[in-house]
């Protein structure tokens, strides 16, 4: 009679990039796990994309659009064994009271991110990574990941690219992860070979605005796989504290990521990143400290980004 598998609950609802960082510590729970076992990850709608590229490390998605309400008697019905909630929310705690299951529960450092903001704490937050991982190490005997498993493994790139490219991702969630249109324009102008745009529907216009010969727009026209697989392809990456930097690093690109109003000591910054990437953040003029968690405030009048732009700057002078 064969064992039955361990069937593990993961839950992350959001956002690309913190999805795509829980994949080292997946990857090293199901090494952990002796016999068979299912790996179940629930997430929002729009972002079962993103897990969709962990191909067989994740056997099951399940999602939601607006309440856990919507999943809670499926998730009953499947008799997990443990869940690894690596989100730490209102929603994921629901889940776990309904399942009543041991779980595992990530540590988001908020006091100690709150007090990098204010300027409090100068020593960084472990890495997001680490973190996924300390939460259910001890229970599984599981070892630390050291390097990124095979994602988006299937993604093939648009057929109308050149071979040597560089990409810079123009888009971020919040302002203060924004490049400046300067920035972009000044990366695209010293690039020696051509450089692929990517974003969302939402930068369209900037792509349009940035200009040159050597620049090729698909902001707005890829998939989440295919973004990877053109990241994946890709000489050199730039982008800001965005979900493109974290799967430029993931799919193994060198990725030249620049900081504004958020700080690589959050605990954010590239995890295990091809060699040749380089992190970028403003010059003293703004300080050390993060402006806010998210970069949706600014202390600095919007300035966080211009002075990481002269920073960039000066470096390739020197």
């Amino acid at each position: 009679m064969s064992a039955s598998a361990t069937r593990i609950l993961v839950i992350r609802f959001s956002s690309i990039g913190d999805i795509v960082l829980t994949a080292p510590a997946l990857d090293s729970l199901r090494q952990a796990i002796h016999g068979p076992c299912e790996i179940h990850f629930l997430t929002r709608a729009n972002m079962a994309s993103v897990v969709a590229g962990f191909g067989t490390l994740v056997d099951e998605v399940h999602t939601i659009e607006a309440s856990t309400a919507e999943v809670k008697e499926t998730l009953k019905a499947l008799n997990f064994d443990y869940i690894v909630d690596l989100h730490n929310n209102v929603r994921s705690r629901s889940i776990k009271r309904t399942l009543g299951l041991i779980s595992f529960t990530v540590d988001k450092q908020n006091w100690a991110k709150w007090l990098l903001v204010r300027g409090w704490r100068h020593e960084p937050v472990t890495s997001i990574v680490e973190r996924y991982f300390e939460a259910f190490a001890g229970a599984f005997g599981a070892e630390m990941p050291s390097s990124w498993p095979a994602l988006f493994e299937e993604a093939t790139r648009p057929s109308q690219l050149p071979e040597s490219y560089a990409v810079l991702a123009i888009g971020a969630a919040h302002s203060g992860k924004q490049l400046t249109p300067s920035l972009m324009q000044s990366i695209v102008d010293r690039s020696d070979v051509p450089v692929v745009l990517i974003g969302g529907r939402g930068d369209t216009e900037q792509g349009k605005a940035l200009e040159g010969s050597k620049v090729i727009s698909l902001a707005g026209e890829t998939t989440l796989a295919e973004s990877a697989a053109v990241l994946r392809g890709a000489q050199h990456v730039y982008a800001g504290d965005t979900g493109m930097m974290h799967l430029a690093a993931a799919v193994g690109t060198p990725v030249t990521s620049f900081w504004g109003c958020t700080r690589p000591s959050l605990g954010m910054a590239p995890w295990s990143p091809a060699q040749g990437s380089t992190i970028i953040v403003p010059n003293v003029y703004v300080g050390s400290s993060p402006c806010s968690k998210l970069g949706n405030r600014c202390r600095h009048s919007n300035e966080c980004m211009d002075a990481t732009e002269q920073v960039y700057l000066e470096g390739l002078v020197k």
